[in-house]
């Protein structure tokens, strides 16, 4: 037999026996076979957090029946059959034994008659946890189906979901909605936004616990607020202002390239309700506003047009969609006076004839985390998308090869104690953006990027929207929806632009 050693080993084991669909005891004697096992999700030698939702995972080898042993310290549980969903109590009383070691697991197949028993694999658990919230936008695979967008939330100790805002509350077609873009301030739901586009439109923004619509559309501006990133210090929100289209390749493996046809980068005070530029060159596409741990510096991407001499620019960038390669600047500011430093280019990325994105500063203020691709500025499309961290200090550059894929890497966030970072990957079936979760080690490396638990090992089978835009937060959104759709259906706050901010 092919992989199979030639002696049989007899094994006394004596373990706790967990609920189970088929045989939930161990086999005494079994033949050894030298590979691990194929299973779904790929949870194998993996880091989680001490406080995450159990890894539920279904055996995909070939055989008639199949036992899953999970052990850690004085625990340990048998699942019998091809699905091994331990109870969140199990698998939490698991997570108590392992920390700082590992939680062992075996499986075993029967074939033909007879046992076989795969090498065992571990999943390794950090004592670091995770922020306990996550949210993200649901998006189905069409461009006009706004009635089935929702932002939703979910507790990652367990698989308990909850919806913050669905358009289906207020709208339908034709008076569709784009729900998008929804923040937090350090982390927390006091002071947060999202934004409602089309019917209705506005930016829904939460400011020390009150919510209010606001219009950020002024005659001095592009459009309203796009791409936000909330000051973690002082009482402002820095913006994109874009104008965007889509591209739809007949040929390209990419299939979508969104683009800036216009942007800059300006800042939001919800007191005074007024905007200011940060960043307006027009020979420059300025995009995706991040701000520093201390709120003191702020980074964004900026990439030169690629203009041709008598054409409209619209057909310029269109044409030349991969001559858009974005850099990352930033500037300092002074909370003090409003006032914004000189320019500093922190990675040429256009000289390595790439293009960053989605520039995010780690909590410790030490690695910045951006998404690389060969051009553009909406990766999760692009295969060739890769997770890059760069030490703000030393320079030192370099992809999280173990959190990478060959397929797209996209939009990332760092947890609040800048130990995990979470992201939206491709790498399952190409078409639909998964979300995955990584431990980022002291010297910015990370482990093995892992699948978002849930609590069927078929749901992403089955599931058919796409995760977008994840963001942590350590607790959850307290106003419900009913309570945002009357914010949405009443009239917006209208901001003024000043140039003395």
């Amino acid at each position: 037999m092919k992989r199979l050693s030639k002696y049989i080993i007899v094994a006394m084991l004596f373990v706790c026996v967990a609920c189970s669909t088929k045989t939930s005891e161990l086999p005494a004697e079994y033949n050894v076979v030298a590979a691990k096992p194929k299973i779904y999700p790929d949870y194998s030698d993996v880091v989680v957090p001490c406080n995450i939702a159990p890894l539920v995972f279904r055996v995909t080898e070939e055989g008639d029946d199949f036992v899953t042993r999970l052990a850690a310290g004085d625990k340990a549980f048998v699942y019998g059959g091809r699905e091994v969903a331990p109870a969140v109590d199990d698998w939490h009383s698991l997570l108590t034994q392992a920390v700082g070691g590992k939680i062992d697991v075996e499986v075993y197949a029967a074939k033909a008659g007879s046992w076989e028993k795969f090498e065992p694999f571990s999943i390794a658990v950090s004592g670091d946890s995770i922020d306990r919230y996550i949210s993200y936008r649901l998006i189905p695979p069409s461009y006009v189906a706004y009635e089935k967008l929702t932002i939703s939330q979910r507790d990652l100790s367990g698989f308990e979901e909850s919806v913050i805002y669905n358009n289906k509350f207020i709208s339908s077609e034709p008076d569709g909605q784009c729900i998008n873009c929804h923040a937090y301030k350090n982390y927390k739901t006091d002071n947060m936004q999202f934004h409602v586009r089309q019917h209705l439109g506005g930016t829904v923004f939460v400011h020390n616990g009150k919510a209010k619509k606001v219009n950020m559309k002024t005659d001095s501006t592009i459009s309203a607020g796009v791409y936000p990133f909330f000051n973690p210090k002082y009482d402002v929100v820095a913006y994109s202002v874009n104008t965007t289209g889509q591209i739809f390749h007949t040929k390209n493996p990419n299939k979508v390239e969104v683009q800036d046809q216009a942007s800059d980068v300006i800042i939001y005070d919800p007191v005074r309700e007024v905007v200011t530029h940060v960043a307006d060159d027009p020979d420059c596409l300025e995009v995706f506003p991040a701000w520093s741990p201390d709120g003191k510096m702020l980074y964004y991407c900026s990439s030169r047009i690629p203009r041709v001499d008598g054409m409209p620019l619209v057909e310029s960038l269109i044409r030349n969609y991969k001559d858009i390669k974005y850099d990352v600047l930033r500037r300092p500011w002074n909370p003090q006076t409003g006032e914004f430093g000189a320019v500093d280019t922190v990675f040429a990325a256009s000289s390595l004839g790439k293009s960053a994105t989605f520039p995010r500063v780690s909590p410790c203020g030490r690695y910045l985390l951006f998404a690389l691709a060969e051009y553009g500025c909406f990766h999760i499309w692009h295969k060739d998308a890769d997770l890059y961290v760069l030490n703000l200090a030393t320079g030192d550059c370099h992809p999280l090869e173990k959190a990478n894929s060959p397929f797209p890497e996209s939009y990332h966030s760092w947890s609040s104690t800048g130990r995990w970072i979470v992201f939206a990957s491709r790498r399952d079936d190409t078409n639909y953006s998964r979300l995955y979760i990584a431990h980022i080690n002291d010297d910015g490396t990370s482990e093995k990027a892992f699948l978002l638990p849930q609590s069927e090992s078929e749901f992403y089978d089955f599931f058919d929207r796409s995760y977008n835009v994840p963001e942590f937060m350590i607790e959850p959104v307290k106003i419900t929806p009913h309570e945002f759709a009357e914010v949405v259906k009443g009239d917006a706050v209208n901001v003024k632009y000043t140039s003395d901010f």
